[in-house]
């Protein structure tokens, strides 16, 4: 933000009446107002002065404006408030201010975790555990401050920590901060910043010996450990909370981004692919809307699905037909799309349209696209060209597939007649083969029945902007345009694959295939993607609305990128893994988390190739008893990959139960994007949001 809104500011600073809805509560009035004792937390208090919350803003994750009257703040939790306003020039006013105050609480953030994370957060929590205000807590406000930390610590032991620092029952900031050190302290990293420390000083007492870490001791242990001969540290000395910090920093992580080859065709690629993404929840009576567009494209998905139906007053509509879903204008989404669509990376998005309108208002379709993506929109020049246009070539383009027509293409490639373009009359496709079984035959005089009615509904100006062309799958024939796409659904592709194995691959080497799940997944669950991305399937769509084990390895293999480059060799890896320890295993539930201490225990699964999944049922750690805070596991396995290009690794923290395990957290990467050394896997909720301190700490070695 250039301009500071400073009205907006000032009403925040000093306090405003508004028109609340807090997360699972009723609509109320609230005194809005930023913290005096903390710059990072908002305050909200009812006019009688019986009700206070606070609002951290360094953990608001997305603003979005609803109408002009109404604001609604979401968190990492996903926890939200709703704000009302009189009128637009109140909502901007107060967004800008909001927004303002949100970029100088993460700046202060930012600093304070460069000094120490634990206490930063700390800082904050003491305002809301302070009730008198006298920055000093008693023990019901210092065990408050705890459970908020996420520290798990049973009341006898806490009672003993808190009598060794208190004076007069209760912890002045200098005695918190020491307790809290203590507490906090990683242990298992003792030895390793020993090993690297040449400086004494006498800071700390034993087992740490009095050592300090210097700037080319951390770049040592960077160069020999870690791999990363270009690491540069940013101080002169480390003590050992420094080196603690820089572990368990984000530049630590697991993950190492890698750069990918944009020179290659874009049926080379697998592409992040979405079904139904307009929904929020099920097939039948869930909601759809904007946001769940948005969602999908923070998350990297770049292949959206957007089923078209006539609306009644003449605008196109987006809708799950004949259900209880509510409709959304197709307008709306297509400004989402505009907003949106590149805000993860530069990779060309898709849009599968799934047409049900009649011909007045898929012209509006298309002039809706025209006017409302302008320069993004992919237009083809070249119907004869040999090959689909690169990565490169079609960044920041949005492509859109609909179904083909035979004159239409014809007319194009400036051919008299062909037998190679079947236009579809539904989300499915016929699939020939040479040796073709009875049971996947069409009856070729209702199917061309069925094409001449479907001939009269096609819009010439939407075919004019169509980029991916839905025509018939006939792998014992070499098409004639590489503009062409064909879909199978999920129950289907794994007989075509059986049936002609080799020639579905090539043929995926040069034309688009797409798989969609069965359309009886009312529960919109998922299905397994991997054999059709082993195939060689750049679209296999997955309802993302639901995040279960196969929406979390689909996390996985896009986390590098929304594109992934087709491998065309076979990559073996040895993986030495040590599971070390863990750092906040928490119930994902409030209630639960106060009410229950977790037994965690890690497990680590392989995901692709059949050969190497079989391999990976054996991987977990023993189970630590009452210790979700910081359990200490030292598990090693070793994890042997054929066909690692293909693979996922993931992780997940249960907490053991005689009536059922339950899971905490988890991950998922592929083994291309593995760091060596000592790195931290930073742990996603089930929603796959991050968790805030919550990790893994593990040793990696890698042989090729």
């Amino acid at each position: 933000m250039n301009k500071i809104n400073h009205q907006g500011v000032n009403s925040l600073v000093y306090g405003m009446l508004l028109q609340v809805k807090l997360h699972k509560m009723k609509r109320t009035q609230i005194i809005i107002l930023l913290s005096p004792n903390e710059v990072r937390m908002i305050q909200m208090i009812d006019p009688q002065g019986t009700y206070s919350t606070y609002c951290d803003l360094t953990l608001i994750q997305d603003i979005q404006q609803k109408e002009q009257s109404k604001l609604k703040i979401i968190n990492t939790k996903g926890e939200y408030i709703k704000f009302y306003f009189d009128s637009p020039f109140c909502l901007i006013t107060f967004k800008e201010g909001l927004e303002y105050l949100i970029m100088e609480a993460n700046r202060i953030q930012k600093q304070l975790d460069s000094y120490n994370q634990i206490w930063s957060n700390t800082l904050k929590l003491i305002t809301k555990s302070d009730i008198d205000m006298d920055n000093k807590l008693n023990f019901k406000e210092f065990q408050y401050l705890i459970g908020e930390l996420q520290i798990q610590i049973t009341e006898r032991k806490l009672i003993q920590i808190f009598e060794k620092g208190q004076k007069n029952n209760q912890l002045d900031e200098g005695s918190l901060y020491k307790l809290l050190m203590d507490i906090t302290l990683r242990h298992e990293l003792t030895e390793l910043y020993q090993k690297y420390s040449s400086k004494k000083e006498g800071m700390f007492e034993d087992p740490l010996q009095a050592m300090l870490m210097t700037d080319k001791d951390l770049e040592q242990f960077y160069k020999i450990e870690q791999g990363q001969n270009d690491y540069k540290s940013k101080k002169k000395q480390y003590n050992f909370y420094d080196f603690q910090n820089v572990i368990f920093s984000d530049e630590n992580t697991i993950f190492q981004q890698r750069v990918i080859d944009q020179s290659q065709p874009l049926t080379k690629y697998l592409i992040n692919s979405s079904h139904n993404t307009y929904l929020e929840t099920n097939q039948l009576t869930g909601e759809s809307s904007c946001f769940a567009y948005q969602d999908a494209f923070k998350m990297g998905f770049k292949c959206v699905e957007l089923d078209c139906w006539d609306g009644e007053d003449g605008e196109p509509k987006v809708t799950h037909g004949h259900t209880l879903v509510n409709d959304i204008k197709f307008k709306d989404v297509i400004l989402t799309v505009r907003d949106f669509a590149f805000c993860k990376d530069n990779n060309p998005a898709i849009l599968s349209l799934e047409m049900h309108c009649g011909l007045k208002q898929q012209k509006r379709i298309a002039e809706i696209l025209k006017s409302i993506l302008g320069d993004m929109l992919f237009v083809v020049k070249n119907y004869k060209q040999e090959r689909f246009s690169t990565l490169q070539e079609l960044q920041r383009k949005v492509l859109i597939k609909h179904k083909g027509d035979d004159n239409f293409l014809l007319e194009k490639l400036q051919i008299n007649s062909s037998t190679l373009f079947f236009s579809q009359s539904q989300d499915d496709m016929l699939i020939q083969f040479d040796d073709e079984d009875q049971d996947i035959q069409v009856n070729v005089k209702q199917f061309n029945q069925t094409l001449d009615e479907h001939h009269k509904k096609i819009c010439r100006e939407l075919l004019e902007i169509t980029s991916l062309y839905a025509v018939t799958l006939k792998l014992n024939n070499i098409p004639e345009l590489v503009w062409i796409v064909s879909s199978v659904s999920e129950d289907k592709i794994s007989d075509v694959i059986k049936k002609s194995q080799g020639k579905f691959q090539e043929y995926a080497d040069n034309y688009f295939i797409r798989v969609y799940p069965l359309g009886l997944r009312f529960d919109s669950s998922n299905y397994d993607p991997f054999p059709s991305w082993i195939a060689g399937a750049q679209l296999v769509a997955l309802n993302i609305q639901t995040k279960d084990l196969f929406m979390l390895q689909n996390y996985g293999m896009f986390l590098n990128s929304s594109y992934v480059l087709k491998s065309q060799q076979d990559i073996r890896m040895n993986i030495y893994l040590k599971i070390i320890s863990a750092t906040n295993l928490v119930w994902e539930e409030e209630k639960r988390r106060q009410e229950e201490i977790v037994d965690p225990y890690i497990k680590v699964r392989v995901a692709g190739n059949k050969e190497d999944v079989n391999k990976s049922e054996k991987w977990r750690t023993e189970v630590v008893q009452d210790n979700g805070y910081h359990p200490i596991f030292n598990y090693s396995c070793i994890i042997q990959l054929r066909y690692a290009q293909q693979d996922v690794i993931y992780f997940q923290a249960y907490s053991y139960s005689i009536l059922g395990d339950s899971l905490l957290a988890q991950y998922c990467l592929s083994p291309l994007n593995l760091r060596t050394g000592y790195r931290t896997i930073p742990l996603l909720n089930s929603q796959f949001k991050p968790l805030h301190n919550s990790y893994i700490l593990v040793h990696i070695k890698i042989e090729y």
